[in-house]
């Protein structure tokens, strides 16, 4: 009798435990399994925004360097408490290493064009991670629109795509 005792035990431990363990795993949002890694980041080092085509000054587009400083800008909005602190290419590769990878998030956006009067077609896309996996999150858009518009409506988008990043980061920390 003693070792059906010893089992029983053992099986209810064991029970116990599982129960334990799934019932703090089912707490778990999608978000969290998808975007854990946000919890980790400590500043970003990486804002980049990449105009693809050189239509894009023959009608008007403001170009990468603007729309990374609106980038910046948006990011410095919605990301409160978190720095932006700029990593130089060179040093990239430091930062790649599995300590610090975690720790630095990136956000890149491309912006493609295709046209010079109505209908111009346009793409939108913006990833964001961290040093180690830098597409953890993306957000994108496909469009139509007149020269007029494009400036407006690429600047919507990124703040837009900036604004839902932001959104499930904070979430993903528990700061929302």
């Amino acid at each position: 009798m003693n070792i059906n005792r010893r089992n029983l035990t053992v099986t209810m431990i064991l029970m116990i435990f599982f129960l334990v363990f799934h019932s703090a795993n089912a707490q778990k949002t999608i978000d969290d399994i998808l975007y854990g890694d946000f919890r980790e980041i400590e500043s970003f080092g990486y804002i980049q925004v990449k105009v693809q085509q050189d239509q894009g000054a023959m009608i008007g587009l403001l170009d990468s360097a603007e729309l990374t400083d609106y980038a910046r800008l948006k990011f410095k909005n919605n990301f409160s408490g978190i720095p932006y602190l700029e990593i130089a290419a060179e040093e990239s590769t430091l930062y790649q290493e599995e300590e610090k990878a975690k720790k630095v998030g990136s956000i890149w956006c491309r912006v493609w064009i295709v046209g010079e009067i109505y209908p111009i077609a346009y793409y939108i896309e913006c990833k964001a991670g961290n040093y180690d996996h830098y597409e953890m999150w993306s957000d994108e858009v496909l469009g139509y629109c007149n020269e007029k518009e494009i400036n407006q409506i690429v600047r919507n988008e990124i703040n837009r795509m900036i604004e839902n990043l932001a959104i499930v980061f904070f979430k993903v920390r528990g700061e929302i």
